[in-house]
């Protein structure tokens, strides 16, 4: 009965571990915000830092439950829990974070209630501590590490690459941007009070009920705070009911940002893409970026 109970509590130990990672993917911008909130990392090595955490509970998860490099597996889930017990312990104290993000962006989790996650995750760990590997034949082993390496690394790092490699790949340019029906928005009437003719400005195109609005939003709010950026010089042009548009900046933690409401049409004839962010120099627009397009580099060199 007892190899029963361990063998529920290894696999189950492993499976957590590999949900967790699954849900952190999916949210993964937003992981990627939390880890760069805490000011410790520039974008991109927060981006780094988010992907290597996915990746090694997917690692550890696939190895406890295979039985393959068991011991190694096991110090490295003890570790990982004990570093992640101990920034949760900073958090509970110093910051008033509502989740942690253990469990990504669609599974809100307390950082007190994710510490004691940890410490019976810990419990249950000694449980195991005396597993041995499973007798695989060594080319049935070298098989599994391989799938295993494939399964933690590819999709963290490829199929969602950084945004700087993502910018790379997809260079920026201006082929979701009507030059025309642009031109045609800033001679409304409703954009008598918005002068970009002279110096730089980043315009972003948003829309209220858009989710990848909102994500690029708290992105560029936490770029703009990270390194002190000039917030006059950052706009957006928002569509949407009203309701949802009068709640959009404080949801997206840019109330700092400048907002005008555009007609519906109008922002759809400019662009069919949202949200789209337009870097402008002295009135005229020199280049387009979407979420990940949006970099930091590209970002602080614009407006610096």
């Amino acid at each position: 009965m007892y190899n029963i109970l361990k063998i529920i509590i290894r696999i189950g130990i492993g499976v957590f571990f590999i949900v967790s990672a699954i849900l952190k993917l999916l949210s993964l911008d937003h992981f990627e915000l939390y880890i760069y909130s805490f000011n410790l990392f520039n974008l991109t090595l927060s981006g780094l830092a988010a992907r290597s955490i996915i990746a090694a509970e997917v690692l550890v998860g696939i190895l406890l439950i295979t039985k393959v490099k068991y011991k190694p597996a096991w110090w490295l889930t003890l570790l990982m829990l004990i570093g992640f017990s101990l920034l949760l312990v900073y958090v509970i104290l110093f910051r008033n974070d509502s989740n942690c993000h253990c469990m990504g962006e669609l599974v809100e989790m307390k950082p007190s209630i994710s510490l004691i996650k940890n410490f019976v995750g810990i419990a249950l760990l000694f449980l195991i501590r005396k597993e041995e590997d499973y007798a695989f034949r060594k080319r049935t082993r070298v098989l599994v590490l391989a799938g295993t390496l494939l399964a933690a690394i590819v999709p963290p790092f490829v199929l969602f690459p950084i945004d700087n490699i993502y910018s790379a790949i997809f260079k920026s340019d201006k082929n979701n941007f009507n030059e025309a029906s642009f031109n045609a928005l800033m001679a409304d009437s409703t954009m008598q009070d918005v002068n970009l003719d002279k110096g730089n400005y980043i315009v972003g195109i948003v829309s209220s009920g858009c989710e990848f609005c909102r994500t690029s939003c708290l992105k560029m709010s936490e770029i703009a705070k990270h390194n002190q950026l000039d917030s006059t010089k950052i706009i957006y042009f928002i569509w949407g009911d009203s309701t949802s548009v009068k709640a959009f900046p404080a949801e997206t933690k840019t109330e700092a940002f400048r907002y005008v409401k555009i007609n519906p049409l109008m922002a759809i004839r400019v662009t069919n893409t949202f949200p789209l962010y337009l870097f402008m120099k002295d009135g005229s627009v020199e280049r387009t970026a979407d979420l990940h397009q949006l970099t930091e580099n590209s970002v602080i060199l614009h407006l610096e």
